[in-house]
């Protein structure tokens, strides 16, 4: 008699993949799919002490602002996980909500879907830093106001404050590969800003000569020099409030900040009360300290372009995202083969 080996269970945390339906449709010919249905945080941690997931040897989480049930992901949790799983593959480049290292001392590894998102996050964070040059919120809030005083009034005074980017300073607090991109797009090639970074690892000489970046040894020398300031780093302990009080105080009267990578990276009471003196003229926020609330008193400052965290947040972005996953999990569980983005911090 022969006996039917059952197929190896992955916890499903939201929505199905919704972006590549062929591939789906292939992958669960080999998995069984166990879906979560907890509707809090406590229920998911009752459901695991149970056994109710049964022994299953992956987690898939499929799209970034589903499956946030169980949040966060610390050792309270990562230790009741069975010891059957092996692998954790979630969507988006970001996992600040996961003890990475704990999760790696359980025998589990953990893939993201790093550079799904670094067009469609350098496209909007090139568009924030022309906004912070050119005003462009505060004529949009004149406009449609739809009152021709208040119209003329704004057109006379943005003339006043704004300036073009070519020839300016662009200071690129952190050059990963998303901060490549919106380097690309800025520099020489593209808008015409001279681009100066600082970077704890400093980039290979070819990589500088290729970018057409000038490596600076601080942060507080970039800070001096730019016109504008991109923020784009990793959020974990040693960035937090990575551009401080005493950072915003560095940069220039009248410079620019943008904001791509997370809200917390920026100490926002600081940038606030730098914006609202006139010692920042502007600034272009993708992220948020307290996302999903917005400050109210960002909210107010017509000098600040705000967005709801949508710099990955196009449908390529969701079909690269839903192809990682599933290769990922592929390739570690049945194919055997190496995984393309595992985060090993």
């Amino acid at each position: 008699m022969i006996t039917k080996i059952s197929p190896p269970s992955i916890l499903l945390l939201g929505s199905p993949p919704a972006h590549q339906d062929k591939l789906w449709a292939e992958f669960q010919q080999h998995y069984n799919i166990v879906p979560v249905t907890s509707a809090s945080r406590a229920e998911f941690i009752e459901s695991l002490k149970s056994g109710q997931f049964g022994d299953f040897s992956g987690i898939l989480k499929p799209a970034v602002h589903e499956g946030n049930v169980a949040h966060p992901w610390n050792e309270e949790i990562i230790s009741l996980l069975p010891s059957s799983c092996k692998i954790f593959s979630a969507a988006g480049a970001g996992y600040d909500y996961l003890n990475v290292p704990f999760l790696r001392s359980r025998g589990i590894r953990f893939t993201n879907c790093r550079g799904a998102g670094d067009t469609a996050t350098s496209d909007l964070a090139l568009f924030l830093i022309l906004a912070t040059f050119r005003l462009t919120s505060y004529s949009e809030w004149a406009a449609r106001t739809g009152d021709p005083e208040i119209f003329n009034k704004v057109h006379v005074e943005v003339g006043l404050k704004a300036v073009n980017p070519k020839g300016r300073v662009l200071g690129a607090l952190g050059l990963g590969a998303i901060q490549k991109e919106i380097v690309r797009k800025a520099g020489f090639a593209g808008l015409g800003l001279k681009v100066i970074y600082y970077d704890p690892f400093r980039s290979p000489k070819e990589v500088e000569d290729s970018l057409q970046v000038e490596y600076v040894s601080s942060k507080e020398e970039l800070a001096r020099r730019s016109d504008c300031v991109s923020v784009s780093v990793p959020y974990m302990e040693s960035t937090h409030h990575l551009v401080d009080a005493a950072f915003i105080s560095n940069m220039k009267q009248g410079a620019r900040l943008v904001n791509s990578s997370r809200g917390r990276t920026v100490d926002e009471a600081a940038l606030i009360d730098a914006l609202k003196s006139g010692h920042l003229l502007s600034a272009g926020l993708d992220v948020h300290y307290n996302e999903p609330q917005v400050s109210p008193e960002l909210i107010k400052l017509r000098n600040v372009t705000l967005l709801s965290h949508i710099g990955g947040v196009a449908q390529d972005t969701f079909e690269e995202f839903d192809r990682l996953c599933l290769t990922n999990l592929d390739n570690h569980l049945r194919l055997e083969k190496d995984l393309l983005t595992e985060v090993f911090q």
